[in-house]
């Protein structure tokens, strides 16, 4: 099914281990977008399985950064720094993920 779909969104936990792959052996094309809502690692098995054959893939940094400004803005009344924040988030994976390896 994961073939014939526009868009394919992993919502779980599976794919944080970095092996394990919510759709083991599924196959996308170009057209497709395949987003998965994980965030560590940046690329999961799903990801690179679906820009290997051509999908367009995303994970879920960017959802992660905008609903923690949307909360900011929310509590604060201050317009929340995004762009600071992304790149807050980007450095903090970065340094979890070396000092995983």
């Amino acid at each position: 099914a994961a073939a014939d779909a526009a868009i394919v969104v992993n919502a779980t936990p599976v794919g944080m281990d970095g092996a394990a792959s919510p759709l083991p052996g599924a196959h996308f094309g170009a057209g497709q977008v395949v987003i998965d809502l994980l965030y560590h690692p940046a690329v999961t098995p799903l990801l690179e399985r679906a820009e290997a054959d051509g999908a367009t893939v995303a994970n879920g940094l960017g959802m992660l950064v905008h609903q923690a400004a949307h909360a900011f803005t929310h509590w604060t009344g201050v317009e929340a720094p995004v762009a600071a924040m992304a790149a807050a988030a980007r450095r903090g994976i970065e340094e979890r993920s070396s000092r995983a390896h």
